[in-house]
């Protein structure tokens, strides 16, 4: 260590021991800023992953809205997908005989 200059008082031992007890308490009030503050972090990351998932919750059903509209939209306008989606729920005309087949028999 250099020699005190004038108007400087070499304090030694307990100088060094001061600017390390400052840096301590420096230390521990960042720290306890950071866990006061810890909380409102975690808080914000749940309602961001909340946000996302609703995100994509909005995106499928967006995309189910924009399946049903063209399905009735072709309801609506062709005949042959009409008369599909009538024959998939079990119809058939008057004169026609329907044969089902069951997975599985033995």
């Amino acid at each position: 260590m250099a020699a005190p200059q004038q108007g400087e008082v070499e304090l030694g031992f307990f100088g060094w021991m001061n600017r390390v007890l400052v840096v301590l308490i420096v230390l521990a009030v960042l720290a306890g800023i950071g866990m006061s503050y810890l909380p409102l972090i975690q808080k914000n990351q749940q309602y961001q992953e909340r946000v996302q998932r609703k995100q994509a919750e909005v995106e499928r059903l967006e995309a189910e809205t924009k399946r049903l509209d063209t399905e009735i939209r072709l309801l609506k306008t062709d005949s042959r997908f009409l008369e599909r989606k009538i024959r998939e729920l079990g119809y058939a005309r008057p004169d026609e005989l329907v044969v089902t087949f069951k997975d599985g028999v033995k």
